[in-house]
């Protein structure tokens, strides 16, 4: 009698213990889900802003579209395997859970290889960002007075960020003899913009990318937390089953 109470309370126990990493696996999981599906729509906010849009086709750069495409598809497969997680532990299902576990392992470096590229192409000290910018905005200077679309752009440009020509601000104009646009100027105070295009447009792009980046961090330090749970669920499913 004494023996069979003892394995009963055994068996309460780890109960109690298996519904309560359940309860706390499919929680994270829900919530992981609902901020994945949040993060995505601000990738396709910033993908489909009518300003930046027009920038970058205007332009010809594509590479902040390109890295926050690799942020993009690790929402997608976080939001689905936060999915197939939260099912598998609800239905306590092993092997929803270990194929959850393959999966995360995979998204988690897909994630962490779109924080790397999202912060080389979008932060203030990019130096890959800040060169690249130069390239295009020099370019575009040079077919100022040749090209009415590329003139119209990089007045649209310094007109909404608030910058003036390249890297070199508006020595950009003056060593390939152009004169230097009224756009170079702030509207009421009539003063030179101090900073060039580059510099401006990734302070522009810093709050997007410092939104992608820290959501997408935070879900590396959240698999690795689900995980922990993950493979302590699948064990006491183990033990549950082998007990009764």
């Amino acid at each position: 009698m004494g023996y069979r109470t003892v394995r009963n309370n055994d068996l309460d126990s780890l109960h109690r213990r298996k519904e309560g990493t359940q309860y706390f696996l499919f929680i994270a999981n829900i919530v992981m889900l609902l901020v994945g599906l949040a993060n995505f729509c601000v990738c396709i906010w910033i993908r489909f802003d009518l300003d930046f849009w027009e920038w970058v086709l205007e332009i010809n750069w594509y590479t902040y579209w390109n890295a926050m495409y690799v942020v993009m598809v690790a929402m997608v497969l976080h939001s689905l395997n936060s999915l197939l997680s939260a099912y598998g532990a609800f239905s306590e299902s092993r092997a929803l859970l270990i194929g959850s576990l393959v999966l995360r392992f995979i998204v988690f470096w897909v994630t962490l290889a779109g924080v790397i590229v999202i912060c080389l192409y979008g932060v203030e000290e990019s130096k890959l960002l800040i060169k690249e910018l130069d390239d295009v905005f020099r370019a575009l200077i040079y077919r100022w007075d040749v090209d009415s679309r590329a003139s119209r752009i990089v007045t649209q440009i310094q007109e909404y960020v608030g910058c003036c020509g390249a890297k070199k601000n508006y020595l950009d104009y003056i060593n390939v003899r152009k004169a230097v646009p009224a756009s170079c100027r702030h509207p009421v105070s009539g003063n030179r913009y101090r900073y060039g295009c580059p510099q401006t447009v990734a302070w522009w792009l810093e709050p997007w990318t410092s939104t992608l980046a820290g959501v997408s961090l935070g879900f590396c330090m959240m698999d690795l937390l689900v995980t922990f749970f993950t493979v302590k669920l699948t064990r006491l499913i183990k033990q549950v089953r082998q007990a009764q």
